[in-house]
């Protein structure tokens, strides 16, 4: 890391990777509130039924995401996943389908205004959860951070087998994997 900032970005994206890692029921409804809260009265059941899945993908299509190849790319999802959750979101008036013109497969996506909405929220919720992990760990040394980006890093590297984490690289190595 060159900067204390830099250390605390990736941090944060470290976190980030554990969150969805780790995802509870509690963080989830917690960010559901959020929207909730922050949302007009007229988004407040679409937010309570759209799976956080969902909330994502209409994130990646503000972000540029122009069809389901794209998000299913952008969110590491299968394409039929992404197709049904794209589906509930149009059935909630947040995405509209539109033919690409001279293309009679490809179906560009994009935000409805109530779907803008959301998604502007969304990322503002975002950056509140990053203002608070900056905020957090400005109280740290440089080497301070260093040595949570590492353990953080380590962390994400293993894989949880019944109970147990497990360093997937030292299992193989000793011939138990």
């Amino acid at each position: 890391m060159k900067t204390k900032a830099d250390a605390i970005g990736e941090i944060g994206r470290l976190l980030t990777a554990l969150a969805d890692k780790f995802e509870s029921d509690t963080t989830a409804d917690a960010e559901r509130d959020y929207l909730a809260a922050h949302c007009g009265a007229h988004l407040q059941r679409p937010i309570r039924e759209i799976p956080t899945l969902g909330v994502h993908l209409l994130a990646a299509i503000a972000d540029g995401a122009p069809n389901i190849v794209g998000l299913a790319t952008a969110s590491g999802q299968l394409k039929g996943t992404v197709s049904k959750n794209v589906q509930r979101l149009v059935e909630a008036g947040l995405v509209q389908r539109s033919p690409v013109p001279g293309n009679r497969k490809e179906i560009r996506l994009s935000l409805t205004a109530d779907g803008q909405e959301l998604a502007r929220v969304h990322r503002k919720m975002h950056d509140e959860m990053e203002r608070g992990w900056r905020d957090f760990f400005l109280r740290y040394t440089s080497a301070e951070l260093e040595t949570v980006t590492k353990v953080l890093g380590d962390l994400l590297k293993t894989e949880k087998r019944g109970v147990r984490l497990v360093n997937p690289a030292a299992a193989r190595a000793s011939g138990s994997a």
